[in-house]
């Protein structure tokens, strides 16, 4: 599992950045907030990843921040949010200002977003509010699970879900109820109690 890249950034644009890392250049679809913290062309940079499975493709996206990786792999897990709608919405949007509508139930200020209608929004909050209700740095499980969607054994434990035919939301949910209660899990352990889940 690639969990973070450092190299030299070949090209870059606000949604898009091609890293050097010893002679493979990596693209990554990035949100704007990325792209602000980049430095120049020719420069190092790093970025932390999250590596998006399909069927027929692999695409890498990279985030300056934990919080950001965090917040994207919880949208995606939203029904119906894929993670071009994901960099979109992270891209128009202040991370905490975000947190804060979807835990205000603010379906207003969420429609504002490009791409995201009524129902999006509503499905956000449905399906986010509990979860992003708390202050993330105040609040010790949120915090821990924010943690977990970056580490690698909760990525194999997705895949491992993913091979058994549940599709990548629900096995997302279903892991992150485990972490809520349970730490320190083996990737064996936390499938089986994420089974139990789905």
């Amino acid at each position: 599992m690639i969990s973070q890249l450092r190299g030299v950034i070949v090209e870059k644009n606000p949604t898009k950045i091609t890293l050097d890392v010893h002679g493979v250049g990596y693209e990554l679809l990035i949100p704007v907030s990325t792209y602000e913290k980049l430095g120049n062309t020719g420069e190092q940079a790093k970025l932390l990843t999250y590596l998006h499975v399909r069927e027929d493709t692999l695409q890498l996206y990279g985030f300056a921040s934990q919080k950001e990786r965090w917040m994207f792999a919880n949208l995606i897990s939203v029904s119906g949010i894929g993670p071009k709608l994901a960099l979109s919405i992270l891209s128009g949007c202040e991370l905490e200002n975000l947190r804060q509508f979807i835990a205000q139930g603010d379906v207003a200020a969420l429609t504002k977003l490009s791409g995201v209608g009524r129902k999006t929004a509503q499905r956000l909050i449905t399906e986010l509010q509990e979860k992003l209700g708390g202050q993330l740095a105040e609040t010790p499980g949120l915090t821990e699970v924010a943690m977990h969607a970056s580490d690698s054994k909760y990525q194999e434990a997705i895949q491992a879900l993913q091979s058994l035919g549940y599709d990548r939301n629900s096995a997302t949910r279903a892991i992150q109820k485990v972490l809520q209660h349970e730490k320190d899990l083996s990737v064996e352990e936390l499938v089986k109690k994420a089974l139990q889940k789905i």
